[in-house]
């Protein structure tokens, strides 16, 4: 079958050649111009069909479309069309599966956010805004974007946020769209608990419901999903909430009046804030997350001895490494004064 289908290639290619070479091209009638156009037609129309069933099998699967790409490129070239698909033909036929080379698609794993990391340069604000900015192509913002997948969340709003002022469209929505779905994503939390409390609560089931409904305003907060006026709101509701689960009298751990005193911090109660820390300290929780709290409130009145105190403490027990560059500074013995570095402490 396919000895014919290659005679008819090579006879319909000769037979348009002698067609073109024929004293028929040079008759100015009517019907010499029809019929050697006619003839014409019929050699690509043979030859059309022959080499469609020359080909590959994938091309074979739309048969009439792939007759008429053939017929079209052989009709527009005389003689040179037929050759040109004469040589495709050739050399597809010759291809075997094994020699064709596809592209083949390469999964890559999202850059690593290490948040202990003392590599400034790789977990650093400024190393992700670097690769955000409007100088940088438009692809990399959004690959760079959606890195901020595994960046904590704390650290990626307000990056996103920023983004949401950028001249692509397409960076544009994706950082408003995952904005959007963290926000949901709390608020149904927080419409699930408030519909909880509605009903008739055991006393502890009571305490459990409102101290949910405090940490997921207060992550609200933490996030960075709201702003000005909103964020007054919600640390309200989220102090109300937590002043109404320990005012129920139930046994509390100290992350409860942890979160209060965080809660009063952000809203400026600081005497207020420094009782809840101290009280949190009391019941038994970690000194490395409560002392970076005390030394901040410390610093807001300038009491700076009591300040490289509480860096000294935490020195001797290892903090965390976003607050070790602090804890050296005031470690550090310089000459500096703490009153030109106020900035010291932006990041507790």
């Amino acid at each position: 079958m396919r000895l014919v289908d290659w005679s008819l290639v090579v006879a319909a290619v000769v037979l348009d050649a002698a067609i073109l070479l024929s004293p028929l091209p040079m008759l100015t009638t009517t019907d010499a111009f029809v019929g050697m156009w006619a003839l014409h037609a019929a050699c690509c129309a043979v030859l059309a069909g022959s080499i469609a069933r020359l080909l590959p099998a994938r091309y074979q699967q739309r048969p009439v479309w792939t007759w008429l790409l053939m017929f079209d490129f052989a009709f527009i070239a005389p003689v040179l069309g037929p050759i040109g698909i004469l040589l495709v033909a050739r050399a597809t036929s010759h291809r075997r599966l094994h020699q064709l080379v596809y592209a083949k698609p390469q999964a890559l794993g999202l850059p690593e956010y290490d948040v202990r990391t003392q590599d400034p340069q790789r977990a650093g604000q400024g190393a992700i805004r670097s690769r955000l900015g409007a100088s940088v192509p438009a692809s990399i913002r959004m690959q760079s974007l959606l890195t901020l997948q595994a960046v904590p969340s704390r650290v990626a709003n307000p990056i996103r946020e920023e983004l949401l002022g950028d001249a692509a469209d397409d960076v544009r929505l994706v950082a408003f769209g995952m904005l959007d779905a963290e926000e949901k994503r709390l608020s149904k939390h927080i419409h699930r608990e408030q519909t909880n409390l509605q009903m008739d609560l055991s006393a502890r089931t009571r305490f459990d419901c409102l101290v949910h409904l405090a940490e997921l305003h207060w992550e609200l907060i933490y996030s960075g999903l709201v702003q000005g006026e909103l964020r007054k709101h919600i640390l309200g509701e989220a102090r109300g909430y937590i002043d109404a689960a320990l005012a129920l009298g139930a046994k509390h751990e100290s992350g409860q009046v942890f979160l209060k005193g965080k809660i009063l911090l952000a809203q400026g109660e600081d005497e207020q804030s420094e009782r809840a820390f101290t009280e949190a300290l009391e019941l038994g929780h970690s000194e490395v997350s409560v002392i970076p709290f005390l030394a901040e409130l410390a610093f807001r009145r300038r009491e700076f001895r009591r300040v490289r105190g509480y860096m000294q403490h935490l020195f001797k027990h290892h903090a965390a490494s976003r607050v070790m560059p602090i804890v050296a500074f005031w470690n550090a013995g310089g000459s500096t004064h703490p009153i030109h570095s106020q900035r010291a402490l932006n990041h507790l």
